[in-house]
C-alpha cells in the first residue's frame, strides 16, 4: 500500500514501512500495480536519475519488500 503524506510517501510491505521523498511515488505506483517496467522508464516517469531509482529499489530489495506477492 502506498500512502502519500505532506512530505513523504510511505510504502507498507513485508511487515515493514518504507518512507521516501514524494518523488518516489511515481516509482512505487507502477511496482505496486504489478506493471513490468525498466529502470530507465521508472526514472523518466518520476523525473529522477536512474541512479536514484536504483538506490530506491535496492532499499526495497534489502527490506525484502519484493517477497510480498501483492507488491511485485
Amino acid at each position: 500500500m502506498v500512502d502519500v503524506g505532506e512530505d513523504v510517501v510511505t510504502l507498507s510491505a513485508a511487515a515493514s514501512m518504507f518512507e521516501f521523498a514524494l518523488a518516489a511515488e511515481a516509482v512505487l505506483r507502477p511496482l505496486v500495480a504489478g506493471r513490468t517496467v525498466d529502470l530507465a522508464g521508472l526514472a523518466e516517469t518520476a523525473g529522477l536519475d536512474v541512479e536514484d531509482v536504483a538506490v530506491l529499489l535496492q532499499e526495497l530489495v534489502a527490506g525484502q519488500a519484493p517477497t510480498v506477492g501483492s507488491l511485485l
